[in-house]
């Protein structure tokens, strides 16, 4: 299967990122949304997520001092952290194509569930829609080694490397760039006080139940490196969306509301979109009544 915008920036990517700086700067960094999930058995889940960025060109941050990834690459795939013990994690593994079991969602790299993310961008009176599947990408299965290297894990770098453009200059593959490294700066993006909530109690489960001391589970905890915190590792995961119908609702003028939707078209995975419409590289453009 062909790659979704392989060489050109989606047709809808730089306004949303505008308006994302405009919300929250530093390349929108922090703007706040909403994710959906559905769960194994078909209910609607919703909460509040936070972006990351975008994969692949992971945002400056002056507290970061780890080695980087190389500039090589760029995607339209927004990004945002979780624990994997949450439970958006089981729903996006048990409704993707593995329909992965709980033990699986908790083990490292999968997913491919359904889900929708909204952004409500108030300066600029605009409602963002992006729908597609996430991905789920944990820092030691995702690439060398011999702990979990599994279909998953197989699947997430297929899936995600058919969304990866390589900027003008540099070759297609670049054995220099390093999915794990890319994971570990997610992570090192993050506050301390951030960082520390991967060693948080399990999230959802009974106070009463008491929490595991000895692996240094508490509230209020600090974390530094990755590869330092054996607790924070084991649950931290990276999760990308793969966009395949992005809608934007512009309200700043009531008596001219504009409601576009662009559609991945279906010669490269995507659902494809009503005709007539507008095609703008992968993309399928219809404008509809608000």
């Amino acid at each position: 299967m062909s790659h979704p915008t392989a060489t050109t920036t989606a047709p809808w990517k730089q306004l949303f990122q505008e308006h994302l700086e405009e919300s929250a700067g530093n390349r929108g960094s922090g703007a706040e949304f909403m994710l959906a999930t559905v769960t194994k058995d078909g209910l609607p889940r919703v909460r509040t997520c936070i972006f990351r960025g975008f994969w692949a060109t992971l945002p400056e941050n002056e507290h970061n001092k780890l080695p980087k990834n190389p500039a090589i690459y760029e995607s339209d795939c927004p990004t945002f952290t979780t624990d994997a013990r949450m439970g958006k994690t089981f729903d996006i593994f048990a409704t993707g194509k593995g329909k992965g079991d709980l033990a699986q969602s908790r083990s490292g790299s999968g997913g491919g569930g359904p889900v929708e993310a909204v952004y409500w961008v108030k300066d600029t009176m605009t409602q963002w829609r992006i729908r597609g599947k996430c991905w789920i990408i944990g820092p030691d299965d995702i690439e060398g080694g011999e702990e979990a290297q599994n279909s998953g894990t197989v699947t997430v770098k297929a899936e995600l490397g058919r969304y990866m453009r390589t900027k003008n200059g540099h070759a297609e593959k670049n054995k220099d760039w390093s999915w794990k490294r890319e994971t570990e700066n997610h992570f090192e993006n993050l506050s301390p006080m951030m960082r520390g909530s991967f060693k948080n109690p399990e999230p959802g489960q009974a106070i009463d139940l008491g929490k595991d001391e000895k692996a240094g589970e508490g509230l209020g905890q600090k974390a530094g490196h990755l590869s330092d915190e054996p607790l924070a590792r084991q649950n931290f995961r990276v999760c990308i969306i793969t966009p395949e119908q992005v809608e934007a609702v512009d309200l700043t003028d009531p008596a001219n509301a504009k409601r576009q939707i662009w559609t991945l078209s279906e010669e490269v995975g995507g659902p494809g979109g009503r005709q007539p419409s507008e095609t703008i590289g992968e993309w399928n453009l219809v404008e509809t009544w608000p």
